[in-house]
């Protein structure tokens, strides 16, 4: 009678830990996914900023571009703003 008590406390306690080792086994695995998807997030928009950021660079040099060949700058002007635009 005793042993059969010990040994269903036993396979309780068993279950229990089961049960709570396959909870935590899953708690990591959607962190994990979730963490993935945070990142590929991150990525999409750094992305998106880096062609924004070419693309705003590409129109400030167009138009240095129209304003040297309207004469309106000089070559000396014009080098010094292309090369504040790169970042020189």
């Amino acid at each position: 009678m005793v042993t059969s008590i010990v040994y269903t406390l036993i396979g309780l306690i068993l279950c229990f830990v089961l049960y709570i080792a396959f909870r935590a086994i899953n708690t990591g695995m959607e962190a994990k996914k979730a963490n993935k998807n945070l990142d590929n997030t991150k990525e999409d928009n750094l992305n998106i900023n880096n062609s924004n950021n070419q693309e705003d660079l590409i129109s400030k040099l167009n138009e240095l571009k129209e304003l040297h060949e309207k004469k309106i700058l000089n070559d000396e002007e014009f080098a010094a703003a292309k090369k504040k635009i790169l970042g020189e």
